[in-house]
């Protein structure tokens, strides 16, 4: 079955938009495409590394400091690491470094910086 030119335009440019994260609407006059919305910023006020990412515990739900230094939800995968790690160490809210403007957390891993 030949594509028309119209249909290819229309599926790489729906392709297109969801590998950047973007919202498409298909109408009958074309393609509309909707930028995500903004992240907001929150932070945890304490946050540990697990031995692989930091995680902080926010509004009854965990965080991990993605890409680019910014808490987002953990995600099932982070989670099921978090708590594993945190099965061996069930005092980690006692110890944990607390977050202000003096303690964030480096954009880097600790063994990296060394």
């Amino acid at each position: 079955m030949k594509m028309t030119a119209k249909m290819t335009f229309c599926l790489s440019a729906v392709i297109t938009a969801l590998v950047s994260g973007c919202e498409v609407a298909v109408t009958p006059g074309g393609v509309v495409a909707t930028a995500p919305a903004p992240v907001v910023e929150v932070a945890p006020p304490s946050y540990v590394w697990d031995g692989f990412e930091y995680v902080g515990e926010y509004n009854g739900g965990f965080v991990y400091l993605g890409p680019g230094g910014a808490w987002v939800p953990a995600p099932g995968f982070v989670l099921d690491r978090f708590h594993g790690w945190e099965r061996g160490h069930p005092n980690w809210r006692r110890t944990a470094i607390r977050y202000d403007r003096n303690h964030r957390p480096a954009a880097r891993r600790p063994e990296e910086r060394r």
